[in-house]
């Protein structure tokens, strides 16, 4: 660098001296009147300024990009790391020194409390002075200050009460002045670290006090007030990680209350303590999202979540042994809660999409838990349906994508418990065609999927292009759905027929067998001698046949139907999936009836099946021009 600034001197020296000759020479020159006019000489302002100063500009920027970083780290090591172990190296000098003078008794019981208290007071006292300069610093002082005084009081209560006679009350008044001092003092010092620290200490006096006089009121009382304190400090004065501290205290100190002074008399308290802290947390949150209209950050959304998490958690846990049958009612209210906190802020802080989403989300999750904790069988399958139609809806409504993603979920959700739990036949004596339990969930579901697909339809331009395909889909699940149920009604119809005819048999061989061998032991050799002849008659045979052949007849006139639907509404999708099911149809016939069905049936399953192949060839000849017309319109 300096053989740099040797060499920029050497040429400034250069272009002074040549701008000292140009000067002299049109000094001396004779004036030329007809002579055009010389162009402007250029003036340095200094010798060499321009060039000194833009050089040593811009090797002392990159000098100092260069050494930024290990000099942030180095600054970083030297102001908080050595001045953070510095007290804690004093506490320990100052605990080793008080031990020593306990042990050979040269500071009396009262004379080590009231160190203790006066050099708190004087770390904060020096902290304060020290503050206009170093700021940060006296952060470190008044907070070390501060958890002297917390240790002296403790002091004063655990290890010498007969010196003191600080009673519970006693030091649990004065921890708890220490920290509406300390937060006081945090307000006015701007320092959050010392609101921290307070908050700390104050979550903390009640391990210190301990609990030989359990006060229940008492105590939720103060760490009510405590976080109501703390969450005006942090709303004030904007400090967000203030309220993390102030729940996750709060967590702690409920879990610890709960796990030494519970007991079941105590249910009622402790739900109403757990409602207290939820809705103080759960209206922060939001009120103050909706009123500061800033960005809700990772902390925030993380309170957001575990709040209801935590407070359900704990109910459930509470109320499951006897009072099972609420917890539906409360999941499905505080769903209700949280869509009403979605829509607010959708309408009020649009900006912050994300805060709403989470809102939203919760909301789907209490209402979906909600409906297999209340209801059971058929009507979980139901109420999800309905509840994804609603949301699905409610996402339009609100303009919020992630509601209708979530209402898919849970549609997707119910269709999985459809065909797993409620698609069986039931009791095949009382089977009713179409009115049963099994087709009027199915029909919910379809009924479901039509009111999402006739939103998606109508919401067209509202869709993402991540959404593009919804409505097609929806349409499409609610075509095969009704497909599938029908066939399974058909196919149930005939096998309850088959049921009464084997159970026939079965009574007939019953009256048939002596008494003696009626028993438990014959039962089952019973019923399975009973089937066998049920499998062997002709009854047996010509309903089976029946079945097969309305099958391959309906699923042809679903086809056929589907076709001139298609056509009609010019969709393509909805011909294809008629082709689709004209495939499987025509495999059927051919594959299985042709093998299985007896003669006259087989004629039938055929003959129906060949003149419907005919009329959609002929629709497709018909309209051939159109089709081609609109696979040639631009997509």
């Amino acid at each position: 660098m300096d053989e740099i600034l040797r060499r920029l001197d050497a040429l400034e020296h250069r272009l002074s001296v040549l701008e000292t000759g140009v000067t002299r020479s049109s000094a001396v020159a004779p004036r030329e009147q007809n002579l055009p006019p010389p162009p402007p000489v250029y003036r340095a302002e200094s010798p060499g300024s321009g060039v000194m100063d833009t050089a040593r500009a811009r090797i002392a920027d990159v000098a100092g990009h260069t050494g930024s970083h290990p000099k942030d780290i180095e600054s970083y090591i030297g102001r908080w790391m050595l001045g953070v172990v510095g007290i804690i190296a004093i506490i320990f000098g100052a605990s080793f020194f008080l031990k020593y003078a306990f042990d050979n008794n040269i500071i009396g019981e009262t004379g080590r409390v009231m160190l203790g208290v006066f050099g708190g007071l004087g770390f904060i006292v020096l902290g304060e002075i020290l503050r206009p300069r170093l700021e940060k610093y006296s952060f470190i002082l008044s907070g070390g200050g501060l958890a002297l005084l917390y240790l002296s009081i403790y002091a004063a209560y655990a290890f010498y009460p007969q010196t003191f006679g600080l009673s519970q009350t006693g030091a649990f008044a004065f921890m708890s002045a220490v920290t509406a001092f300390g937060v006081i003092l945090s307000v006015w010092a701007n320092a959050m670290p010392l609101a921290s620290l307070a908050a700390f200490g104050g979550f903390l006096t009640p391990f210190l006090i301990g609990s030989t006089h359990p006060n229940d009121m008492g105590f939720f009382s103060y760490i009510a007030l405590l976080n109501l304190g703390i969450l005006a400090v942090a709303f004030s004065k904007n400090w967000r990680a203030l309220t993390l501290l102030g729940f996750l205290g709060t967590m702690i100190n409920f879990a610890a209350w709960f796990g030494t002074q519970y007991h079941p008399e105590k249910l009622f308290f402790t739900i109403y303590a757990l409602v207290t802290f939820y809705a103080i947390y759960v209206c922060t949150s939001v009120v103050a999202n909706l009123s500061t209209k800033e960005a809700s950050n990772e902390g925030d959304l993380f309170i957001l979540s575990i709040n209801p998490a935590w407070f359900f958690g704990w109910l459930y846990f509470l109320l499951k042994p006897d009072y099972e049958y609420s917890l539906g009612f409360i999941a499905a209210a505080l769903g209700a809660v949280y869509i009403f906190f979605a829509y607010l802020a959708s309408t009020i802080h649009r900006e912050d999409s994300k805060f709403a989403l989470f809102l939203g989300a919760i909301a789907v999750l209490f209402l979906t838990i909600a409906v297999p904790l209340q209801l059971h069988q058929n009507a979980i399958t139901i109420a999800w349906a309905m509840e994804a139609a609603i949301l699905f809806v409610l996402g339009f409504v609100v303009r919020n994508e992630w509601m209708r993603k979530f209402a898919l979920m849970v549609f997707v959700l119910a269709g999985m418990r459809l065909f797993a739990l409620d698609s069986g036949s039931g009791d095949l004596a009382q089977f009713m065609l179409v009115f049963n339990k099994r087709f009027f969930t199915y029909l919910m579901v379809i009924i479901g999927a039509a009111i999402m697909g006739y939103a998606a339809t109508a919401e067209h331009a509202l869709l993402t292009v991540r959404e593009r395909g919804i409505g097609a889909f929806l349409w499409g699940a609610a075509n095969v759905l009704l497909l599938i149920v029908i066939t399974l009604e058909i196919y149930t119809f005939y096998d309850a027929r088959i049921y009464v005819l084997t159970e026939t048999y079965a009574r007939a061989a019953e009256r048939n067998t002596p008494a003696d061998q009626r028993g438990e032991p014959y039962a089952y050799n019973l019923q399975y001698q009973a089937e066998l002849q049920a499998q062997n008659s002709s009854q047996y045979r010509s309903l089976s046949n029946q079945r097969n052949a309305a099958i391959s007849v309906f699923w042809t006139l679903y086809a056929i139907l589907f076709i001139s639907l298609g056509m009609a509404w010019r969709n393509t999708s909805v011909r294809w999936s008629a082709l689709a099911l004209f495939g499987v149809t025509i495999a059927k016939v051919f594959l299985y009836d042709l093998a299985s069905l007896r003669t006259p049936y087989r004629i039938v399953s055929f003959m129906v099946l060949g003149f419907i192949l005919l009329g959609a060839s002929y629709l497709y000849f018909q309209y051939e021009k159109k089709l081609k017309y609109e696979r040639e319109l631009p997509q």
